[in-house]
């Protein structure tokens, strides 16, 4: 039994007494320059505001003379849309954030729909002239009838005047041609004058 027990532990120290392994020498892959970083990653937008003189709201005895206000408009952002390598994504798993950096589509259906919008404004702006048009024209008949009107008015007042003037004159006719009654009741004698005796 001793053999047993000797046997394996030197065993046991030879193999644990192996070669040391050479170290692995792990070299990074050397850094890709990109070259269009907007291919990679979408800059932040800063919009510069300028100022006029103002008293600042919060210190009232301090005022700002002109100058320009920088805003980040837009943070900088990883750009997530697949080089040229990659296959496109369709649009609707994968529409794009910002359209200032994504063109616009130029698709069939597109560009039937602008020109059926198209056409749709030439429509709208010639029913609008029409619609000018005969809106200068009710302008124009309402003047008309207006004038009309005031005609007609002034007419049918002389009109009257006129009629009252006739009814008054055939009253001073009737009063001028009708025979004064007689004051009694005898017949009125007719004067027969004679004829002119016959001349030789």
């Amino acid at each position: 039994m001793l053999i047993v027990l000797i046997v394996p532990v030197p065993l046991l120290v030879i193999s644990c007494a192996s070669r040391s392994t050479p170290p692995v020498a792990v070299e990074p892959l050397p850094s890709v320059v990109v070259s269009p970083v907007d291919s990679v990653r979408h800059f932040e937008v800063v919009r510069a505001y300028h100022l006029g003189r103002y008293v600042d709201p919060n210190q009232p005895g301090v005022m700002h003379e002109q100058h320009p206000v920088y805003r980040v408009e837009a943070e900088s952002r990883w750009n997530l849309h697949p080089g040229p390598s990659y296959p496109a994504p369709s649009d609707g798993m994968n529409p794009s954030l910002d359209p200032a950096h994504s063109p616009a589509p130029t698709d069939d259906l597109i560009v039937a729909e602008l020109n059926r919008q198209k056409a749709a404004t030439e429509r709208v702006m010639w029913e609008a002239t029409q619609l000018a048009q005969s809106y200068d024209q009710l302008q124009k008949v309402i003047g008309d009838m207006t004038a009309v009107a005031k005609n007609h008015t002034v007419i049918s007042a002389r009109f009257g005047q006129t009629e009252l003037r006739v009814t008054r004159m055939e009253q001073e006719l009737g009063r001028l041609v009708s025979p004064v009654p007689t004051a009694t009741n005898d017949a009125p004698t007719i004067l027969i004058d004679d004829p002119d005796p016959a001349k030789p």
